[in-house]
């Protein structure tokens, strides 16, 4: 089955209901839980998204997001190896490197982000939601 890591912007996009961009999103998470991919997120990510939540919502919201993403997604692990490698990729944007570094850590198919240029480093296919999705209902 693919495994595909999830970027930190398709999942805030489902939480905290940003439109345009939840509707695709939507499409990834709901799809993941139908079973037809398997979904990760970087374990880094979970205090941004507890931040966002909070700070968009609140304590109780940021919780339950978290509780969300631990029932609907596999976590990978960041290991230092995965720090490193992050710091020596080209590319501006050491965030976006470490999602990459934990998608090839964890062996991962696929990295599906709403940004794909930030991703341009990767040697990992990089999907838009709307991609993914053309791609997992052939």
């Amino acid at each position: 089955m693919m495994r595909v890591l999830l970027d930190t912007n398709v999942v805030l996009h489902v939480l905290l209901d940003r439109k345009p961009f939840v509707e695709e999103s939507g499409q990834v998470w709901e799809a993941s839980d139908a079973g037809l991919f398997d979904a990760c997120i970087a374990a880094f990510s979970l205090p941004t998204i507890h931040y966002s939540c909070q700070t968009q919502e609140n304590m109780d919201a940021a919780n339950r997001a978290v509780d969300l993403c631990l029932e609907a997604f596999e976590v990978t692990a960041v290991y230092r190896e995965c720090v490193l490698a992050a710091r020596r990729m080209p590319g501006g944007d050491f965030e976006d490197n470490l999602q990459i570094a934990c998608a090839i850590t964890d062996f991962m198919q696929g990295i599906v982000t709403r940004n794909p240029k930030d991703f341009t480093a990767s040697p990992i296919r990089v999907y838009s939601p709307n991609e993914l999705m053309a791609v997992v209902k052939r």
